[in-house]
């Protein structure tokens, strides 16, 4: 639909006190619908620990998480990172040409929480 214009804007957060810096590369991106896509999310373990952690996404409208269709994500698999170990996670994804006109801003957001009983005596 290249009469059509999306926006999707990043959210990115850590639980339970998870000593992860996690963040996205770009902070938004425009496109239109029906459009492949591929962003960037930066996640930093500043642990002297190595650390398991699993991303849960969220959508802003709610009704969007229908139309929005990740074809790979860091959040699909468990994350492990060694101290002071940086990754850089690619996410391709495509927004459905269908999501109601009304919407023009999605929000995905990522809320990465420590696995409990993974990597706690890695090497």
């Amino acid at each position: 639909d290249a009469a059509r214009w999306l926006t999707v804007e990043f959210d990115t957060n850590v639980r339970d006190n998870l000593p992860w810096i996690f963040r996205p590369v770009e902070k938004s991106v425009r496109f239109h619908p029906g459009e492949l896509m591929q962003v960037t999310f930066e996640l930093r373990n500043d642990s002297k620990r190595a650390i398991t952690g699993q991303a849960i996404p969220s959508y802003g409208p709610q009704l969007a998480a229908g139309y929005f269709k990740k074809l790979e994500c860091f959040c699909f698999t468990q994350q492990t990172l060694q101290p002071g170990e940086v990754k850089r996670m690619p996410v391709v994804f495509v927004i459905e040409r269908d999501l109601p006109q009304d919407v023009n801003t999605v929000t995905l957001s990522y809320t990465f929480f420590e696995v409990e009983g993974k990597a706690k005596n890695a090497s």
